[in-house]
């Protein structure tokens, strides 16, 4: 459509534009789409009207066996990470008759951070039968998706207050701190055992490259130390510092080291005047944090002896 021209217009060409933006408005307004955020919105403020709800009647569903199957249309709102492969399997049969079932007939919808399970009603009235649906996959009772998502969080450096604002702009339901916290652990174990064995190959390959290039074992490297709180220049009081050490020839990592002066669980539980519950302590360090990067290289130079590197 081409633009309009202002100027003198015709009967007829004032006809054809009033036609078009009537038609305009009538698609504007004759949209169902629930709309995620103000700022998608496309209607005008003063043609917009809200809904009748005064004689709105939310009558509860019960069965023959006194439960409750009303349905809850929450599941249709924002939006959800769905493995389609599951979804379509455990839809392709009722467990009890083994008729299809219907996501229309959803009755409600029980969130398990980015992983949630369906209550789906079996038509067959000589059934009726409510389905957990769960859509994704599982290991061990934990959804895997929650692994991926702090498998993600840990490989982009994100926390979980970046990542429940960026799930809460696509509209998706946020996790919760526990759930957070919990995968994390679960997949850091495993990244330590992956880093541990990365380490050690390549460092046979350095050692390796060394021997072809000077004839001996001694490998030379490199050491670079960090924090996650910046100095001001004249106060370093950064609880936690990291620091690793290269291989000149690779430029891959051979070892790194970890300082923390602190331990949540320890402190909440001294504040409390409690006995810390059974965990996993990090605190390793109680000296000042600008002597953290030289206690970590020495640490790391005696492990590569006890090693053999």
């Amino acid at each position: 459509m081409g633009r309009f021209r202002h100027g003198f217009l015709s009967c007829k060409q004032k006809q054809k534009i009033a036609s078009i933006r009537k038609g305009q408005n009538i698609r504007q307004t004759a949209r169902t789409v629930l709309l995620d955020h103000a700022y998608t919105t496309s209607y005008p403020s003063s043609s917009y009207k809200q809904p009748d709800l005064s004689n709105f009647i939310n009558e509860e569903v019960i069965d023959e066996n006194n439960v409750n199957i009303t349905s809850d249309d929450s599941w249709r709102n924002g939006r959800r990470v769905v493995e389609l492969g599951v979804l379509a399997d455990h839809l392709a049969a009722c467990k009890q008759c083994g008729l299809p079932l219907s996501l229309q007939n959803c009755l409600n919808i029980t969130t398990c951070g980015l992983a949630a399970v369906l209550k789906v009603l079996c038509v067959n009235q000589s059934c009726k039968n409510i389905n957990a649906i769960p859509t994704g996959k599982q290991h061990n009772r934990i959804w895997d998706v929650n692994t991926k998502l702090a498998t993600a969080s840990i490989h982009t450096g994100l926390g979980e207050r970046q990542v429940n604002g960026f799930l809460s702009t696509l509209n998706i339901p946020p996790v919760s701190h526990r759930m957070f916290d919990q995968r994390q652990n679960e997949i850091g174990t495993i990244l330590e055992e992956i880093a541990e064995k990365s380490m050690n190959e390549w460092t046979e390959k350095e050692k390796s490259m060394t021997k072809e290039c000077s004839g001996n074992d001694d490998i030379t490297v490199a050491v670079d130390a960090g924090w996650q709180k910046r100095g001001s220049g004249r106060s370093y009081d950064s609880l936690t510092g990291h620091c690793s050490m290269i291989g000149t020839r690779t430029g891959m990592i051979l070892d790194y080291s970890l300082r923390s002066r602190t331990c949540r669980v320890c402190v909440t539980a001294r504040r409390m005047k409690k006995i810390p519950k059974v965990h996993t302590c990090r605190k390793n360090y109680s000296g000042s944090s600008k002597a953290m990067e030289a206690d970590m290289v020495v640490q790391m130079v005696a492990d590569a002896r006890i090693k053999g590197k």
